[in-house]
């Protein structure tokens, strides 16, 4: 296959990525994709018929590659596509910085019909399972178990509780653990990845056969560093490389109710800790929605006063939430939104708060500023959030005084 220059799909092309060479994502419910970074509606294969090796030359995938090669944009990606037009980050450009030095090794061996040959994994992200301790207003049943558990006692949902991407047969985790000597990042999500076993089988193995030069990068919700008879900070000192990105999307009462599950006082106390850990990357991961968008600088001064943020951080990110519609920050009520770009604006006038936080806030204004959906979003929205609270005995305006427009 004749390649298009090496620096311009590296530098200047719109559509090309290295995930196609060097990765595939599997959700808890054993569905293959290219990323993670897509919509999930239309997967490439399911690890309860087809193993990773062979999905990585299917047709899907062999497409994919011969599509990026020749700058012509896929459906799958256009997650990327859309959130480059607000921000120049992408999960995209992502893996360009990251596996960009592995193109020479890698893409020329692509033939004319999109196959390469040899899979070898650099890139790890596998849900094993949705198993959750928490149940998040802006997540679901596939990610978490205890959302699954909540649906099943309130709607007779037929479904299972707990998913196993490959139904427990440990073919998945075989599979992944013939990758380890090729693996430079593995990436742990969830569910909640520290409360997940094959998670702590694959980090044993990695020790055990020396590769602990391999970047060990995790989300999680930093409630429990413990699970049965594994200590994750006992782990993790093996390493030469940990990151730790901690989904946190406010502080107080605000993070209980939106990530339904959160002893605030706790997860604020393993936080402060991780921060004192000098072999720890840390970075806090937000969903921007429409439960933090007026209060977002609140949120960041006070991760601020307590030192949990600081101004010489180098990564934080905060996600644009397209989905669910209902409770992205494009949905909120122009009026408000005026509101809190205005906050939002005084705010990253301080110079004091960095680059990278200012730069996130940026994103996030003209992320919401893009469309108002809050009428075709209202009543979804309003018999989503009162139904949830309900059943769990909460109470939005009761938690979010500044939103009470929102149920008027």
């Amino acid at each position: 296959m004749t390649l298009k220059n090496k620096d311009f799909l590296l530098k200047e092309s719109k559509v090309f990525c290295m995930f196609p060479w060097i990765h595939l994502n599997v959700t808890p419910k054993g569905d293959i994709y290219p990323c993670c970074s897509n919509d999930y509606s239309n997967s490439f294969g399911n690890v309860k018929e087809n193993s990773l090796s062979s999905t990585f030359n299917d047709e899907k995938m062999k497409q994919l590659r011969i599509n990026m090669l020749s700058e012509e944009k896929s459906d799958i990606c256009k997650f990327c596509y859309n959130h480059e037009q607000s921000s120049p980050y992408s999960f995209r450009r992502y893996s360009l910085d990251n596996w960009g030095k592995n193109f020479d090794e890698l893409v020329p061996q692509t033939l004319d019909d999109g196959t390469v040959s040899t899979f070898k994994m650099k890139y790890l992200d596998i849900r094993f399972s949705n198993i959750c301790n928490f149940k998040c207003r802006t997540c679901g049943s596939e990610f978490s178990s205890q959302w699954a558990a909540e649906e099943k006692s309130n709607f007779n949902n037929s479904l299972p509780i707990i998913i196993h991407a490959d139904d427990n047969k440990g073919n998945l985790l075989d599979e992944v653990l013939t990758h380890i000597d090729s693996i430079d990042l593995a990436y742990f999500g969830g569910g909640e990845p520290l409360i997940t076993e094959e998670h702590y089988i694959i980090l044993e193995e990695m020790i055990r056969r020396g590769r602990t030069d391999i970047t060990l990068r995790y989300n999680t919700n930093a409630s429990n560093l413990k699970y049965k008879n594994y200590d994750i900070l006992n782990l993790w000192k093996h390493f030469k490389k940990v990151d730790i990105s901690c989904s946190i999307d406010h502080y107080g009462e605000r993070a209980e109710y939106i990530r339904h599950g959160t002893d605030w006082g706790k997860v604020e106390s393993n936080l402060l800790m991780f921060r004192k850990l000098d072999y720890l990357g840390f970075q806090i991961n937000t969903v921007f929605s429409i439960f933090n968008y007026l209060t977002l600088t609140e949120f960041y001064s006070y991760l601020q006063d307590k030192n949990i943020l600081r101004p010489d951080d180098y990564y934080n990110s905060l996600y644009l939430a397209v989905n669910p519609t209902y409770y992205s920050a494009k949905s909120l009520p122009k009026i408000l939104k005026d509101q809190a770009k205005q906050k939002a604006e005084q705010f990253i006038k301080n110079k004091t708060n960095g680059i990278t936080l200012n730069n996130l806030i940026k994103d996030a204004i003209n992320f919401a500023d893009e469309s108002n959906t809050w009428e075709e979003n209202k009543q979804t929205f309003l018999m989503h959030t009162n139904s949830t609270d309900k059943i769990r005995n909460e109470n939005f305006v009761k938690i979010f005084p500044e939103l009470k427009l929102l149920t008027d």
